[in-house]
């Protein structure tokens, strides 16, 4: 089931904009619901995993285009940091049977607009306003899970990497500031 259907059936038809703050409260209330039930955790990886995936290619779509120094730069972070991640989660017996194997829906949409970019600055603002909303879906799913969960293994994965996609998150939002190319 994609992301924003299991959001949405859970939560009683309510849908919110991504990257919001009611976003990142939908997060957060998703996983609280969930939790106790086993499928909070499913919830978790699902996020983790795809958030994880779509941090890496939409930042390869960006390294072959962009010649923007500190865009190129985060973008080259967030391939070996969320390509780390990606493994240390797949490697986890309790993720195994939950990792989801492709891009949702979402991301899949995401991902295609930011290909489709044909002006250079554009792609470079998408990326980055992508990568916002990402990162904050991230670190509420993330502190949530890290505050709430029920298998243990994943709550000390989302302990440890919750600090990296913080710092992730304060870095691209110093990228939105006005800026010269």
């Amino acid at each position: 089931m994609q992301r924003r259907a299991l959001m949405t059936f859970i939560l009683g038809g309510t849908t919110v904009a991504a990257g919001s703050a009611s976003a990142q409260s939908l997060v957060q209330t998703l996983i609280d619901r969930l939790a106790g039930t086993g499928a909070g955790a499913d919830v978790f990886v699902q996020i983790a995993a795809t958030g994880n995936n779509f941090e890496i290619e939409s930042s390869k779509v960006l390294l072959a285009r962009s010649q923007h120094p500190q865009i190129r730069e985060f973008a080259q972070r967030m391939v070996e940091d969320h390509t780390m991640l990606a493994r240390e989660l797949a490697a986890l017996p309790e993720a195994t049977t939950r990792v989801p194997s492709a891009l949702d829906g979402q991301d899949t949409t995401k991902l295609i607009t930011l290909r489709d970019q044909t002006d250079v600055d554009m792609l470079n603002r998408f990326y980055v306003q992508q990568q916002v909303e990402a990162h904050e879906e991230a670190v509420a799913a993330y502190q949530t899970y890290a505050q709430n969960g029920e298998v243990p293994a994943l709550k000390a994965y989302a302990q440890r990497h919750l600090p990296m996609l913080q710092q992730h998150l304060q870095a691209i939002r110093a990228l939105q500031l006005p800026r010269t190319e």
